[in-house]
């Protein structure tokens, strides 16, 4: 059974463009959605309770909601979380509320564990397709993370597709088994990909700078 996390939430009355008060006030603004919720519930939540919450849960560990307006607490999955593009910090959390007794759809992260021969012999370069699976289960056995051992990986062209992931008993996955989560592949190609890239930021940076010297001249 996994860790029971509890997060303190207060109802929201502060909406729409106003929220912003709240970030300043260190709140960070969410809503509630979902199972036997009728109208989603506006609420807000210490900004950094929130992040210390949401590394620890993620998006696959339920989290026990508790407000002062009642002593049970909801439970419910941290959806979707929006962070400023600037600052990065929070700007909106969404909780989804659901039956304990249905399956449910969840992303799981994929971990890669062991070496990969082909690296470690320098062969070649170990890229990563796919970072999650989407699977479904009930909502109490949602797995923290799904391994998957590299070692496999021993030459150029290898390749792990998702068909290979070992799945826990009582885990449904939805993912595509044919998807590539990781292989290896020659150093020439990303050496060249990365030339590429440099060549191409030389060049911006050279055109820059005669743009910046013709207008220093005029």
């Amino acid at each position: 059974m996994s860790e029971k996390i509890e997060l303190a939430v207060q109802e929201r009355t502060i909406i729409g463009k106003d929220a912003k008060k709240l970030r300043r006030q260190g709140l960070v603004p969410g809503i509630i959605y979902g199972f036997n919720v009728t109208d989603p519930r506006p609420v807000q939540v210490d900004a950094r309770l929130f992040e210390r919450i949401y590394h620890r849960a993620g998006t696959v560990h339920l989290v026990d909601l508790r407000t002062s307006e009642t002593g049970t607490p909801t439970r419910a999955f941290i959806s979707a979380v929006k962070r400023n593009p600037i600052t990065h910090a929070i700007a909106h959390v969404d909780f989804r509320v659901v039956n304990l007794r249905l399956e449910t759809t969840a992303h799981v992260p994929i971990v890669l564990t062991g070496e990969s021969p082909a690296v470690a012999d320098d062969l070649g370069l170990l890229l990563q397709s796919l970072d999650a699976v989407t699977v479904r289960v009930l909502p109490t056995e949602v797995p923290e993370s799904i391994s998957v051992d590299i070692s496999s990986l021993t030459e150029v062209g290898s390749m792990i597709h998702v068909k290979d992931l070992v799945i826990p008993a009582g885990v449904t996955l939805m993912t595509d088994g044919e998807e590539v989560v990781a292989r290896i592949t020659a150093p020439t190609l990303a050496e060249a990909v990365e030339t590429a890239e440099v060549a191409e930021g030389e060049a911006a940076a050279d055109a820059n700078a005669g743009a910046a010297a013709a207008s220093s001249e005029s």
